[in-house]
């Protein structure tokens, strides 16, 4: 129910998720992802590219309750992302990976002009 109510796919729901458009299966596999409580969260490019509003209202919302009590790390080529959930950061650059107290410090050795 959960999921359900997440996705807002309505009748779609109880369909095969293969007959599910790209957007409708990404908003599902998210909504999974929250169902469960994880002491860790691994999101690779952040919440799932959706023109509904509604799903990422009520995602970003349960994200934010889950960043107080997990963490979520969060892989992600846009600042805005990772300025809205993250406080620290990391950067993986020519094999390295550097690790950052502050988003602002991770910024200064990623070029977001060229790197996006």
């Amino acid at each position: 129910s959960f999921c359900r109510w997440l996705c807002g796919i309505e009748e779609y729901f109880d369909r095969p998720v293969g007959t599910y458009s790209s957007g409708m299966r990404s908003r599902f596999n998210f909504a999974l992802m929250l169902a469960l409580e994880f002491d860790i969260y691994l999101i690779d490019e952040g919440m799932p590219s959706s023109t509904d509003v509604e799903f990422n209202r009520k995602a970003g919302s349960i994200l934010r309750d889950r960043l107080s009590k997990s963490t979520v790390i969060v892989v992600s080529h846009q600042p805005k992302t990772l300025e809205k959930f993250c406080r620290s950061a990391a950067v993986l650059r020519h094999g390295q990976l550097y690790m950052f107290e502050t988003l602002e410090e991770a910024k200064q050795l990623y070029d977001y002009e060229t790197q996006s």
